[in-house]
């Protein structure tokens, strides 16, 4: 196979934990995280040179071996022993440093692109360890749909799909350094923790209005005291009509929760003209997958 085209989905955190610092610096986290409608196009083209390339059509994002997407790709070849080279493209939908996994869900792309290329026969269990070793996210978005997942990331339990929730996500015009927010997390601070068997419960059984009382994301907190401005994404979204609206991950992206997508496209256009990026989108239950081959 010489050429694969992947869609690559965004993620959200329904919610966001954090039980304790490890040894070796990370965090243990507990969050309930979900693929949503909005996808980062992979281009995939087989070389005969033996080099491998990264290009983002983007200059927000680096290219080359700076990108997650070169990471991955090159842990595939050498753990594999894939002679030649791969010419990689990525066309950028998914916001950029916006807590939605867009640079995570493009490495697990790329891994899969190269399982598919190549007819790599390889268990989930080890790609999971792999990509572990490239990102913390890359586990989840290997996959994608609706799971919990401790430890850094890499521990998964899938959940059963759930029915579409319309939701819009609205990307500030700042980004956010997720180490930085992590490393300004205080063990010793007694954090709003969610409860996440309690907010699975709620949304399996499609109790949207169950979910604001069980769900939350500690890093919101730590956010939004260096940028008030999620509050009033989130004050904005409310008002608009959302049942539940959180910041994904560790920000600045906020998504709120509606009951249709009539709902969700009347709060997209009150909301549009005051924030740079605002999207209405909906849950998916799989990670990437192929377009063309």
């Amino acid at each position: 196979m010489q050429k694969i085209i992947l869609k690559a989905p965004a993620k959200i955190n329904w919610t966001l934990g954090i039980l304790g610092k490890r040894s070796d610096g990370y965090h243990d986290i507990s969050t309930i995280m979900q693929s949503v409608a909005i996808y980062d196009e992979i281009i995939m083209e087989r070389s005969t040179e033996p080099i491998l390339s990264v290009s983002v059509d983007t200059g927000e994002v680096p290219g080359g071996m700076h990108n997650i997407a070169y990471r991955a790709a090159k842990l595939m070849l050498d753990t594999f022993k894939i002679d030649g080279g791969i010419n990689i493209y990525i066309h950028k939908n998914i916001p950029i440093a916006a807590g939605m996994g867009g640079g995570s869900s493009d490495g697990a792309a790329v891994m899969l692109g190269i399982e598919h290329m190549y007819d790599i026969d390889v268990s989930r269990e080890k790609l999971i360890h792999m990509g572990k070793d490239v990102g913390a996210d890359i586990p989840f978005c290997l996959f994608g749909g609706t799971a919990l997942a401790e430890g850094i990331g890499e521990k998964l339990t899938p959940l059963p799909p759930i029915d579409t929730v319309w939701l819009v996500i609205v990307k500030p015009n700042f980004n956010i350094s997720t180490g930085e927010i992590y490393g300004l997390v205080d063990m010793e601070q007694r954090y709003r923790q969610p409860d996440n068997k309690a907010f699975i419960q709620a949304l399996h059984d499609g109790d949207l209005d169950r979910m604001s009382c069980h769900g939350g994301n500690v890093l919101e907190e730590i956010s939004a005291k260096l940028y008030p401005r999620i509050y009033d994404i989130k004050a904005d979204l409310l008002e608009a009509g959302a049942i539940y609206a959180l910041m994904s991950g560790s920000g600045p992206s906020v998504f709120g929760v509606f009951r249709s997508e009539r709902e969700a496209q009347w709060a997209h256009n009150k909301l549009k003209d005051k924030y740079g990026q605002v999207f209405v989108t909906h849950t998916i239950d799989t990670g990437p997958r192929v377009l063309e081959v």
